[in-house]
């Protein structure tokens, strides 16, 4: 019996899209995190909608290259698409509260 060698697995880069993406993604997420903390703080229209759907957009460019990691792109797509459908879902249970009773 021979002893398989394995072959050393090339590391692939991440894209740059798809880091881009992730870094919008936490980012929005940590400005609506302290919206959210911090009562007082107005949150910016632009981390709840814009940002996030362009952090969408460059993880989905992210998803087409060829050769690269796609891991950072995955992670883009997931958190910039939650900010959005979390502040949606938010909206509407607020308004199931009954402020009088």
């Amino acid at each position: 019996m021979e002893l398989e060698i394995k072959k050393k697995r090339k590391r692939k880069l991440q894209t740059l899209t798809g880091f881009i993406s992730f870094l919008i993604g936490l980012l929005s997420l940590a400005v609506l995190n302290m919206g959210l903390l911090i009562e007082t703080m107005d949150i910016p229209e632009l981390f709840l909608f814009p940002l996030p759907f362009l952090g969408v957009f460059l993880g989905v460019v992210g998803l087409f290259t060829k050769n690269r990691s796609k891991q950072f792109a995955w992670w883009g797509i997931g958190i910039n698409g939650f900010i959005p459908i979390f502040f949606i879902i938010m909206m509407g249970l607020s308004w199931t509260i009954n402020a009088k009773p």
